[in-house]
């Protein structure tokens, strides 16, 4: 009995998920790089392939949407992965993301000095990069997102919002 219920919970939960990605279909499928070259916000997690390559391309969705000309990339805190995960990556290509060539990084001291702002999640830079000059901002309290991603995307979509919109807001001309 226990078996058939978890059964059900994970063809739940790949429905739901299916869902999600019916809805997403407004959005471009185009695969992104995040490129660090062209990037002025950097998002660091502690392995590069979660929660900062989700908030990575969330935040380009959301700041294209909005006709910011930010960009976005994502690293790593410490040299966990040489690539994002299938599962994560199904995950991203239900929400309508693909990863492209991407492959994690740890974040450098030119990282950090290239970027505009870096958003450390539940994470440090590593004691070799320095950050003096950076605009850092430290996001924490999220759940693991490969043991709650709904949970965790839901916490992250949030403050990704309320960076978009502080970064909209002074963007535009004053008056």
């Amino acid at each position: 009995m226990r078996k058939n219920r978890t059964v059900i919970v994970a063809v739940l939960a790949l429905l739901a998920l299916a869902s999600l990605a019916l809805l997403s279909r407004q959005h471009s499928t185009r695969a992104l790089t995040l490129d660090a070259q062209q990037a002025s916000i950097v998002f660091v997690c502690q392995n590069g392939v979660a929660m900062s390559v989700w908030s990575a391309l969330t935040f380009e969705r959301l700041a294209a949407e909005r006709g910011l000309r930010l960009r976005a990339t994502s690293r790593a805190a410490t040299p966990s992965f040489a690539a994002v995960p299938p599962l994560m990556k199904l995950a991203l290509a239900l929400e309508g993301f693909r990863v492209g060539s991407y492959r994690p990084q740890v974040i450098s001291a030119a990282d950090v000095q290239r970027a505009d702002r870096v958003i450390l999640i539940d994470t440090d830079l590593p004691a070799s990069t320095s950050a003096a000059g950076a605009a850092i901002e430290r996001w924490g309290g999220f759940p693991p997102m490969r043991e709650q991603y709904f949970a965790s995307r839901a916490a992250l979509r949030t403050r990704v919002e309320e960076l978009v919109a502080r970064l909209a807001a002074a963007a535009e001309p004053t008056r």
